[in-house]
């Protein structure tokens, strides 16, 4: 039996390449990324706040309820970026979103 090894993809965004921001009021921003993660992939989504301090994040992956999905790693690599790493196991493509807030 072989077992197929898993992809790497890894991909970089900035607040103005967000699909969807949100003001929540006094200085914190929501920013949405929309991507898709291929099967049996890890997928590294990387935030670069630039001026922005994040200081959380998250991911909604379709299909979540019947299909399993796994964060890998969720922290700040630094100040001004956030590093989100999600496996999906899966045989099929799914869509994802990543959401982050931070501070100006």
């Amino acid at each position: 039996m072989s077992v197929k090894k898993a992809r790497i993809v890894k991909a970089f965004s900035t607040p103005k390449q967000a699909n969807r921001k949100t003001d929540l009021g006094n200085g914190f921003q929501r920013f949405f990324f929309n991507r898709t993660i291929s099967p049996n992939t890890y997928f590294t989504f990387t935030f670069r706040g630039g001026a922005y301090k994040p200081v959380s994040g998250g991911f909604f992956i379709s299909n979540q309820n019947s299909l399993p999905a796994y964060a890998t790693s969720f922290y700040n690599q630094t100040d001004t970026v956030y590093v989100i790493t999600v496996y999906n196991p899966t045989v099929f493509t799914r869509a994802i979103s990543f959401t982050f807030v931070a501070k100006l």
